[in-house]
């Protein structure tokens, strides 16, 4: 498993906890961390729900839900880990000083990777004193189920902290998505919110409902969509003429 035995989650909200069912379905220990005292209790919880889906899709011979532990504070989850990843909510102050605390707490050859589903890696590894080992990896939830990570590296992330969070995340049969640029919302998310916007005018200009939008979704191009992305169907759909390929 990467040479990972634990895995270190900081933040055990509905994305922290996916993570955690996730990496102990892959035979990891988790280690975790929220400042919620009650955090611990909600967690587990959440892992015992998924945990059916998991034995149903497949789980590591060494997964075991006896492998969760709660840490008592960010600086001994951060200390005991082999691999980080941070789950806060989304305020670019809170995930600054979190890395900058995770850094200073985690061994320098420990990757930290954030959940963050837009925010840049360049802007929250600034307080860090080994920024080479932050980047981003944002999964899509819920985590135990949906395979698609987005690894994100910032403007000083070293590539080997790259290809080690790749093969971590492949490893627990994940299928993780290398950005080639730090964008805002990165790519699912643009292409996400470019069909919100749209949906949103048709709604205001009274050209459909939204639950006509998504019947044009779901019945029509989004079955396909649960196959091919966008630009192999198109390819697709010209036919043999459309490329000498085919």
């Amino acid at each position: 498993m990467g040479n990972i035995q634990t895995f270190g989650v900081a933040g055990a909200g509905v994305i922290g906890a996916g993570w955690a069912a996730r990496a102990l379905a892959g035979g990891l220990h988790v280690l975790a961390w929220d400042p919620d005292p009650e955090a611990g209790q909600w967690l587990r919880e959440t892992v015992d729900n998924a945990w059916p889906v998991m034995e149903k899709i497949g789980l590591h011979p060494d997964a075991s839900l006896d492998r969760l532990r709660i840490a008592e504070s960010l600086e001994t989850m951060a200390a005991s880990a082999d691999f980080i990843q941070e789950s806060a909510p989304e305020r670019l102050e809170l995930k600054t000083e979190l890395h900058r605390r995770i850094d200073q707490a985690a061994d320098p050859v420990v990757v930290i990777a954030s959940s963050t589903s837009g925010l840049l890696p360049s802007e929250f590894q600034s307080r860090c004193r080994h920024p080479e080992r932050v980047l981003v990896g944002h999964p899509f939830n819920p985590v135990y189920l949906l395979p698609l990570v987005e690894v994100v590296a910032g403007e000083r992330t070293a590539e080997a902290s790259i290809d080690r969070a790749i093969q971590i995340y492949a490893d627990l049969g994940m299928h993780p998505l290398q950005v080639r640029k730090e964008v805002p919302g990165f790519l699912s998310d643009r292409l996400q919110e470019a069909l919100w916007r749209e949906a949103l005018h048709l709604v205001n200009d009274g050209v459909a409902t939204p639950e006509e939008l998504d019947a044009a979704i779901s019945f029509g191009p989004g079955l396909r969509w649960a196959l091919w992305g966008t630009c192999l169907i198109f390819h697709l759909a010209g036919g043999r003429g459309a490329c000498a390929k085919c």
